[in-house]
């Protein structure tokens, strides 16, 4: 694999070619997944409608949670590309595309281009990467803001070239609009312990650092202002104190987990290729590190790729595991340098600079073949071909085709097996590298697409439009409420707090449509003395119950 592709340029093609593959297709097909993709793409639409570009709102009231960097983007997809869901994820693809690319570049400073392109290759057809690049929210360009920044910091470290700060300002800053501090308290943290670690602490008294905090703050600051001032400080206060504060203090919707929940997310973020984790850990700590020789950089100990890679992935996973508030895709920033790490494992081990003992490597190659097994089990008991009694019949019934995916991971690993036993690694990796991109390209471009049946809000919204007679509707929900309601309607959706509130709606004289739980509708449906109508009924994925909508036209 590796030696097809000698020079830069193939080496970008095929990065492209795989990362368009995994990340594209079918990418505007499934219906937005509730609740922060169509909180985004709605609060986008809403500035678009009404030429704003600085005040975020959703369902036309403030929205305090994210910056202001996503909507933009999202505004000029819109803008080149129609309102739609394909419109709203591409700055996620496009970004993630450009991280898998930053991401090779950056292995080819710390180690050498071989590494580069199999840290690019597992970060691109890595699970939860590959999920942040179909997902209409701020992660994908935090994380390449992320990955840019530390990159030109390598550069200014390696290179003895302050003027690499200036870069990695502005990426701080661009990190700061999509995601707000963490931005740059995390890589700040990062370079100052590896920095620590290697005494070069003088680094940072290059003149360029200031300079690097003033373009920061010439990014960053304009748009905080202004928001600051046309919302009378409530952004700042809600943004700031609630959302990073409160959300690091106490577990915020039900978003709490152990000290061990980040570990658990990397195996499953980082699969297959996590089946190597433990092998390329080992393997870049330590003498086994000491070993590595053939290193751009070196210095007393273990050599400063390492260092600065190792520091990263601490710094995160301790950051976020002290917080209490914990969701999967906040340790997104760490998968670039662990696939690095991976990468460089396998690269040592294509060429034999590493010899883990045979059994080692079959239990990685094991663990790549887990992965297919793990996941067609999985999609057999959703779909109802395997029981188990605590889903409590939550049930999505065509799942278990999907199970048949299963059989890339295996078949990939058993591959790789017998490249191994006859001395050919290089295509071992081939066939490690053709099972991943396929099974996951597959799964995430129309597996996941399967699972977008058993959503209700768009099919209900079109049922909506299609009865609707009047230009200007109602449309209200009562003990039922998703985000892409909003998004979908593409007006504003009043929340009801009573039976009351919706009897007295369906009697308004304007055309009325009200969502709610078909029980709960079942329950008031006698008090309506008014003619009412169900226009349709869809089963909901995320509240397991049937939603009904009723109309009084």
């Amino acid at each position: 694999m590796v030696r097809l592709f000698q020079h830069r340029a193939g080496h970008y093609l095929l990065l492209v070619a795989v990362s368009a593959a995994l990340f594209l297709p079918n990418l505007g097909g499934p219906s937005l997944w509730d609740i922060d993709e169509p909180n985004n793409s709605a609060c986008a639409r809403e500035m678009l409608d009404a030429d704003n570009w600085v005040v975020p709102t959703f369902n036309y009231v403030l929205r305090v949670d994210k910056p202001a960097l996503l909507y933009w983007l999202q505004i000029l997809a819109y803008q080149t590309f129609g309102v739609g869901e394909f419109a709203a994820r591409l700055p996620s693809a496009l970004a993630a595309l450009l991280t898998v690319l930053l991401t090779y570049e950056f292995g080819r400073r710390l180690f050498d281009a071989a590494t580069g392109l199999l840290g690019g290759l597992v970060l691109a057809s890595a699970t939860l990467f590959c999920a942040a690049a179909h997902f209409a929210n701020p992660d994908a360009l935090l994380n390449l803001c992320t990955v840019l920044n530390f990159f030109a910091f390598w550069q200014a470290f390696s290179r003895r070239q302050g003027a690499w700060f200036l870069l990695g300002g502005v990426a701080a800053g661009a990190g700061m609009l999509a995601k707000g501090p963490v931005a740059v308290v995390l890589p700040l943290g990062v370079s100052l312990l590896f920095l620590a670690w290697s005494r070069q602490l003088r680094v940072l008294l290059s003149r360029h650092v200031l300079g690097a905090i003033l373009l920061g703050t010439l990014v960053v600051a304009p748009w905080y202002a202004w928001v600051g001032v046309e919302t009378k400080a409530e952004f700042l206060r809600g943004f700031f104190l609630r959302h990073n504060l409160g959300r690091y203090a106490e577990a915020m919707e039900g978003h709490a987990g152990g000290p061990y929940y980040y570990l658990l997310v990397l195996l499953v973020g980082l699969a297959p290729w996590s089946a190597f984790l433990g092998l390329a850990a080992w393997y870049a700590a330590g003498r086994r590190g000491r070993a590595d020789a053939d290193l751009p950089l070196r210095g007393e100990g273990l050599p400063p790729a390492y260092r600065f890679l190792w520091c990263w992935v601490a710094v995160y996973l301790l950051f976020f595991s002290l917080g209490r508030t914990k969701l999967p895709n906040y340790v997104v920033p760490t998968y670039a340098p662990l696939a690095l790490l991976i990468g460089r494992y396998l690269e040592r081990w294509r060429r034999g600079d590493v010899a883990p003992m045979r059994g080692f490597v079959l239990v990685g190659l094991g663990n790549f073949a887990l992965v297919g097994v793990l996941m067609a089990v999985g999609l057999m008991v959703v779909g109802g071909a395997v029981e188990v009694p605590w889903l409590r019949g939550q049930r999505l019934p065509g799942l278990e085709a999907w199970a048949v995916l299963g059989i890339l991971p295996v078949a990939g690993a058993f591959g790789a097996w017998w490249w191994t036993r006859a001395e050919k690694r290089t295509h071992a990796l081939g066939v490690l590298g053709v099972a991943a991109v396929v099974f996951l390209g597959t799964l995430a471009g129309w597996g996941v697409a399967a699972v977008d049946a058993f959503k209700a809000p768009r099919p209900l919204v079109e049922a909506v439009r299609r009865e609707q007679d009047a230009p200007e509707i109602r449309v209200a929900c009562y003990r039922y409420f998703q985000p892409s309601l909003v998004f979908y309607a593409h007006r504003q959706v009043w929340q009801l707090d009573s039976d009351e509130q919706v009897v007295e709606l369906l009697r308004y004289p304007m055309e009325v449509y009200v969502f709610l739980p078909s029980a709960e509708w079942e329950g008031l449906r006698e008090r309506v003395t008014t003619p009412w109508r169900a226009v349709a009924r869809h089963r909901d994925l995320y509240r397991n119950c049937e939603v009904v909508v009723v109309t009084n036209r």
